[in-house]
C-alpha cells in the first residue's frame, strides 16, 4: 500500500481535535490535520505540495470538493455533502433561514451558538480553545453559499463517502441527495461525528480508500 501524507479536514464548530481518536489508533501515517482556525489564533489550510490522500467531515468535505486539490488521489467524506443550504433545484437542504439565524446570533453569543450546535451534533465536549467569530462566520456563510455538486461529479479522484443513520446536522436525505447514485454511501448506525463515535469504521475506510489509491497508481 502506498504511503501517501492524508490529510484531514474538520467541519464547522470543531477543530482538528476531532481526528485523536483516529490518528491514536494509526500513529504512525502520515496525518495533515488543517486547521480553519475556529478556535485557534492561527490557521493552517495549507495542502501539501506532493500527492495526497483527503479526509473530510462535515463543512470539510463541502471545502475539500470546492477546492478541487490537483494533487489530492482520493478522499474520503464522512458526514458529509456536496451542497449544505436548501434552493430550488435541491430542497433536501437545510433551510437557509436557519443559517442567517445562526449568523446573526454568533455576533452577541459566540460561545452559546458554538455549545449549541455541538450539543445538536452529539457532544458536550468542552471546545478547544475561545470562538474565533470571524473565521466562525466564515463557515457559516460557506455552508449557506457553496455548491459542489457538479465538481462531485467531476472530480478526477475516487470519492467514497460514509453517512450516519441518525445525522442531526446533515439528514441521510441531504447526504443521498448530494451524492447518490453516482457515489456509494456507506451507513453508519450513528450520527453527525463518525471520527469520534466510530474511528475503527472511519479507519478500515480509509485503509480501502489507500488501496484503491495504490492500485490506480501500479494501473
Amino acid at each position: 500500500m502506498t504511503d501517501l501524507p492524508i490529510v484531514l479536514v474538520h467541519g464547522w464548530g470543531f477543530g482538528p481535535e476531532i481526528w485523536d481518536p483516529i490518528r491514536r489508533a494509526s500513529p504512525d501515517r502520515d496525518w495533515r490535520p488543517l486547521d480553519f482556525g475556529y478556535f485557534s489564533a492561527i490557521p493552517h489550510v495549507e495542502l501539501p505540495d506532493r500527492p495526497f490522500m483527503a479526509v473530510g467531515h462535515s463543512l470539510g468535505t463541502l471545502w475539500l470538493l470546492s477546492e478541487m486539490p490537483e494533487r489530492c488521489r482520493g478522499m474520503m467524506l464522512l458526514n458529509g455533502f456536496a451542497r449544505f443550504a436548501a434552493s430550488d433545484d435541491f430542497p433536501q437542504g437545510v433551510s437557509p433561514r436557519i443559517l442567517t439565524r445562526m449568523i446573526h446570533r454568533l455576533e452577541g453569543a459566540p460561545d452559546a451558538t458554538v455549545r449549541d450546535f455541538r450539543h445538536k451534533a452529539g457532544t458536550d465536549m468542552p471546545v478547544p480553545g475561545p470562538p474565533q467569530h470571524a473565521r466562525l462566520l466564515d463557515g457559516l456563510r460557506m455552508l449557506r453559499r457553496l455548491d459542489a455538486r457538479q465538481a462531485a461529479r467531476s472530480m478526477p479522484c475516487p470519492i467514497y463517502c460514509s453517512a450516519g443513520t441518525h445525522d442531526t446536522i446533515a439528514p441521510p436525505a441531504l447526504t443521498q441527495a448530494s451524492f447518490a447514485p453516482a457515489t456509494p454511501i456507506d451507513w453508519q448506525e450513528g450520527g453527525h461525528l463518525l471520527p469520534l463515535t466510530h474511528p475503527d469504521a472511519c479507519l478500515a475506510m480509509i485503509d480501502r480508500m489507500m488501496e484503491r489509491i495504490s492500485r490506480d497508481l501500479l494501473a
